[in-house]
């Protein structure tokens, strides 16, 4: 009895770590896809005209809204997975 009870508490444990990490997880991909925006606005930028900021500015809102729609999915692809892990664990009362 005692061993099961340990094996539940680990459990739940875990799954609170995998929620925890798939947060960090969320927040790191959403990150990357705002630099990777940023890096294509400014290579755009450079190879075009470098003396044209406006130019810039207009490159990184195209590629935000390009990247808008992969990181939407994968956002939600996160949340799904977390409501997941959430939904599994064993509430006790």
């Amino acid at each position: 009895m005692f061993n099961r009870h340990k094996e539940s508490e680990q459990q739940e444990e875990i799954l609170a770590y995998l929620e925890a990490l798939l947060g960090c997880v969320k927040s790191l991909h959403a990150s990357v896809g705002a630099v990777m925006a940023d890096v294509a606005a400014m290579r755009s930028t450079m190879l075009d005209d470098p003396d044209q900021v406006a130019m810039y500015r207009n490159n990184l809102k195209l590629a935000m809204a390009t990247a808008k729609p992969m990181v939407e999915e994968a956002m939600h692809s996160y949340d799904d997975l977390l409501e997941e892990l959430a939904g599994s664990q064993q509430y006790k009362n």
